[in-house]
């Protein structure tokens, strides 16, 4: 059986206190495009190519058919044309789970679909979280063995398993007590793979308010995080947690910024307006405490830009996750007070940007985002009910919309790849490239006096206010050479990441900004082990 996996496929410390500084207001920047519709309501999304994203969703009367007549749950939305393709899918996905399917796509084919294994996973999971481990297994923690809300100890399913790279799970699941400790907000935990030059397979551990660097290879707790201030980070209080850019300069140190969520499971509660950032490598870890940009969100999505900032969307200001109360013509929404405006945060200076134009469309519960290879970010969803409903305060989200975020609003020129390893024909098949290998990559620079950067992005698998696998790793530009006959042309040699542990072997995308504008287009890339013979 041939499967092909391109998804990641989600003592007290009070640490150190800072209010980040905001911009001084001016006319707000950014736009908003509606650009289309998805057709099926988009739970769960991935960038599966340079131009699809895969929408999930779970078994609900969406506006498009599969062959077979009944409604589509999953589709490929073409940001090109703005096209929707219905794909064939039967069990039922809803909130990652389905208890004990798994499911494999491979975007490579000329007619990809999917395969389904209705009994593939050795137990039964509902909100479970999901990494691509280094040797390029997939772990998958937790979840409850039903679906629920907030945990129970009768539906709580502290354990993780891990199926391999050729697409078959461990026999049986391995016992997992840190979700026992961090009952009963324990769902969709948060987790991340820590880099590190021993190959050691490191994963964080988020939820609740507490953190382990847990080693999968000895199943051993390495070390415990303080409990991090503020409140509740965990579905349905959900909060986001990112592993900020990994920067070659700073030896690939680890950053993680957990920020929003709530401090009590009640429809009226203000969502969290504070953010924690820390190292979990690092033997004194502690939490520097941020102020989430002075707005507090529940439900709040988080993408990676190319210019290594990070836009904060969607989510709403008061409640928790989950679908309303009462019926469809007298709904109580759990989640409310939709926060329409986006922020940008700078890891580099810790500064806050609110200045940004909103949207005019609510994003609630089970809405998604993630950055797309033009620069601009791909937004969609919402549907905080049980079934399909229009026509309602929160209805089911078809619209589609991109933000062009401040960098594709400067006026000036953007660069353009115009080869890479050899490679003059880009996007029509990824580019296999390999560890520590220096790649040469053929540009033309977008200004007069350019500064230009690199970063490769896995973008993960987005769904629930997590991107499972997500990383971004800026790049060393060993050399830049200009072309003596056309100085606007640049020859760059690229050094790939050092190890999988800094990013996870598969498919990337390749940027390249030219102060800190970002090419027309990224190249689609797999990120490998050299070959030998």
């Amino acid at each position: 059986m041939k499967v092909t996996k391109f998804i990641s496929i989600l003592a007290l410390g009070i640490g150190l206190v800072s209010a980040s500084p905001l911009r001084p207001r001016q006319a707000p920047i950014g736009k908003w495009d509606i650009v289309g519709d998805s057709q099926v309501a988009a739970m769960h999304i991935v960038l599966a190519s340079y131009k699809d994203i895969y929408i999930i969703d779970k078994l609900e009367v969406n506006k498009i058919k599969q062959a077979n007549g009944n409604p589509a749950i999953s589709a490929i939305y073409d940001i090109e044309t703005n096209q929707v393709t219905p794909l064939d899918l039967t069990t039922d996905t809803f909130c990652s789970a389905g208890y004990q399917s798994a499911r494999f796509i491979t975007p490579t084919d000329p007619n990809p679909d999917w395969m389904e294994i209705p009994n593939g996973m050795t137990t039964s999971r509902w909100y479970p979280a999901m990494a691509t481990l280094p040797n390029g297994n997939v772990l998958v923690v937790g979840g409850s063995l039903k679906g629920t809300g907030k945990n129970t100890d009768a539906l709580n399913n502290p354990t993780y398993e891990i199926w391999s790279a050729g697409g078959a799970p461990q026999p049986q699941p391995v016992q997992f007590p840190f979700l026992v400790d961090t009952m009963p907000y324990n769902l969709y935990p948060f987790v991340h793979v820590m880099p590190n030059f021993e190959n050691k397979q490191l994963v964080f551990v988020f939820a609740n308010t507490q953190g382990i660097l847990f080693d999968i290879e000895t199943n051993t707790v390495i070390s415990k995080t303080p409990v991090l201030p503020g409140g509740i980070r965990s579905y349905p209080l959900t909060g986001n947690s990112i592993l900020l850019p990994l920067r070659p300069s700073l030896n690939y140190k680890p950053t993680i910024m957990i920020c929003g969520g709530n401090t009590v499971m009640e429809i009226t509660s203000p969502g969290i307006a504070s953010c924690g950032r820390i190292d979990p490598t690092d033997p004194n870890a502690q939490w520097e405490m941020d102020n989430f940009g002075g707005t507090g969100r529940i439900m709040p999505d988080a993408v990676l830009l190319p210019d290594a900032k990070v836009l904060y969307v969607n989510g709403g200001g008061t409640g928790f996750a989950g679908y309303h109360r009462g019926t469809k013509d007298n709904p109580l929404y759990v989640n409310d007070n939709p926060i329409l405006t986006p922020f940008i945060y700078d890891p580099e200076t810790k500064e806050w940007n609110t200045n940004l134009a909103p949207s005019t469309v609510p994003r609630l519960y089970h809405s998604v985002a993630t950055l797309v290879s033009d620069g601009r970010v791909f937004i969609t969803g919402s549907n905080p009910q049980p079934n399909v409903e229009l026509g309602t305060k929160f209805p089911t989200e078809y619209r589609v919309e991109m933000f062009t975020p401040p960098y594709l609003q400067t006026g000036l020129a953007r660069p353009v790849i115009n080869s890479v390893a050899g490679f003059t024909t880009l996007n029509t098949q990824r580019i296999q490239v390999s560890y520590q290998q220096t790649v040469e990559v053929k540009v033309t620079k977008g200004q007069a006096n350019s500064f230009i950067t690199a970063a490769i992005i896995h973008h993960g698998f987005v769904t629930h206010s997590q991107s499972f696998s997500r990383k971004y790793v800026m790049l060393k530009v060993i050399s830049a050479q200009y072309d003596p006959n056309n100085t606007n042309n640049l020859t760059l040699n690229l050094e790939m990441p050092p190890n999988p542990t800094i990013l996870p072997p598969g498919p990337s995308y390749l940027y390249i900004l030219d102060n800190g504008i970002p090419a027309t287009y990224s190249v689609a890339l797999t990120l490998g082990f050299p070959t030998t013979n």
